[in-house]
């Protein structure tokens, strides 16, 4: 079964078997049914939210493949070469000296405040080595490569891949206990972008510097202890660490303009006491977006009373936001602002609002819709209604000023904090360029 997969069925039946069991003991409690209702109706999100990420990804290759490069080439002797060295050499390189190194600075970087100590305590890759789909040298670099590749990559791990990592929850939360999480299987694809930098001496390489041109797609198997049983990552509530750690290390930290920077020199050394050999460059901003959530109109009823609880949650790139909820509204007044940092105009730089109604346990859809900040410069104030998608009837009144200056200069102006998925959220007052 591909790791994609989720095992509905398994949940399902593990909860009708709870059932079964608590009637035959006597503890047939109206709470007990409601519960077990809660929990398959958010294990039947997850599987939902999974699915919707993979349909988009099958998507987005689709429209790779159909695009024609002239400056592709063919990679069947990079695989062939590849999957004869994988087994020999190359696994244990990527496993032990290259993967190994790293994972604790991200782990000490993403992990839960729920943690007090996280490490992987051993990591075997499997026998598949990565597949490249298409290989490409990129003309121009801003930077001072020598050599720059873009590759197609698709890892996807076979069945013997074998990774633990250890958790140590905090005393307070969970009387500082330790537990084994056993990683039995990955699947990771994008397009990846390496910059090469050369040396007239040994080791002849003396930087390469490694990220993705896009957020991957990204999903892994974790079992508890053992290698059967349910995959932990469905279950709800570490589901959610585990894709916010995973969208932030791969989705975010580790895409352009961000850099993984390898010192060649460093890591081909001999010497046990070097290290740092590698470094996470990533970028400051170049401009800020100033979103202005003013209002909603004509908003779908929800509730029973024939209103709803509407509030609007917002992305683009890595940072988050949310507005205040408005009770008992069609037509809510925000006025709310936020101020989102931009790294870099060759992504898309796509502004996301969700409006929801807030309910006690799930929150229902009420419309989204999206828009280009890239569309948006030039420091103008930029006000509009935007019609809500996927819903009858809805839309939202925002506005967006994109401010830039090639000066760097920073003016401090009061807006609403936005949320970072590693930093948490930053300041009320920040910092916006003139």
């Amino acid at each position: 079964m591909d790791i994609t997969e989720v095992t509905v069925v398994h949940h399902v039946a593990l909860v009708l078997a709870a059932l079964w069991a608590a009637g035959n003991a006597g503890w047939a409690h109206p709470a007990l049914f409601l519960l077990a209702l809660v929990y398959i109706f958010a294990v039947n999100g997850r599987y939902t939210m999974r699915l919707k990420k993979r349909l988009q990804f099958e998507e987005k290759r689709s429209a790779n493949q159909r695009r024609l490069l002239s400056d592709a080439e063919t990679v069947r002797w990079l695989n062939y070469a590849v999957e004869k060295m994988w087994p020999v050499c190359m696994e244990r390189v990527a496993s032990q000296q290259f993967l190994l190194p790293i994972f604790p600075w991200f782990i000490s970087k993403f992990k839960p405040w729920t943690a007090r100590k996280a490490e992987i305590q051993s990591l075997y890759l499997g026998r598949n080595p990565p597949m490249f789909t298409d290989i490409r040298v990129v003309s121009q670099s801003t930077d001072d490569d020598h050599l720059v590749l873009e590759l197609g990559m698709n890892f996807l791990a076979a069945d013997d891949m074998d990774a633990r990592m250890a958790v140590q929850l905090r005393k307070r939360l969970g009387f500082g206990i330790t537990a084994n999480m056993h990683i039995t299987g990955m699947h990771i694809e994008g397009k990846v972008l390496v910059g090469v930098r050369f040396l007239q001496q040994w080791p002849f390489i003396g930087r390469v510097r490694v990220c993705f041109v896009e957020p991957p797609y990204f999903q892994m198997t974790v079992k508890p202890l053992f290698s059967h049983g349910l995959d932990v990552t469905e279950l709800p509530g570490i589901s959610g660490w585990l894709d916010r750690m995973l969208d932030v290390a791969f989705g975010q930290t580790l895409v352009e303009p961000n850099m993984l920077v390898i010192d060649m020199e460093k890591f081909a050394s001999e010497s046990e006491s070097t290290d740092n050999w590698f470094t996470v460059d990533e970028k400051p901003p170049i401009a800020h977006a100033k979103v202005e959530i003013m209002e909603g109109a004509d908003m779908k009823p929800s509730d029973p009373n024939g209103l709803s609880d509407p509030y609007v949650k917002g992305q683009l790139g890595p940072y988050r936001f949310q507005t205040k909820i408005h009770k008992k509204t069609l037509n809510p007044k925000w006025l709310e602002q936020f101020k989102i940092p931009i790294t870099s105009w060759e992504s898309s730089n796509l502004l996301s609002l969700q409006v929801r109604d807030k309910d006690h346990i799930f929150d229902d859809p009420l419309g989204n819709c999206s828009i280009s900040i890239n569309k948006l410069r030039g420091g103008q104030r930029h006000d509009m209604w935007i019609p809500l998608k996927h819903i009858k009837t809805g839309r939202v009144h925002i506005a967006v000023t994109v401010l830039e200056d090639e000066n760097g200069k920073y003016l401090v102006t009061k807006m609403n904090c936005v949320e970072h998925p590693r930093r948490g959220k930053l300041a009320h007052q920040g910092l916006v360029f003139l």
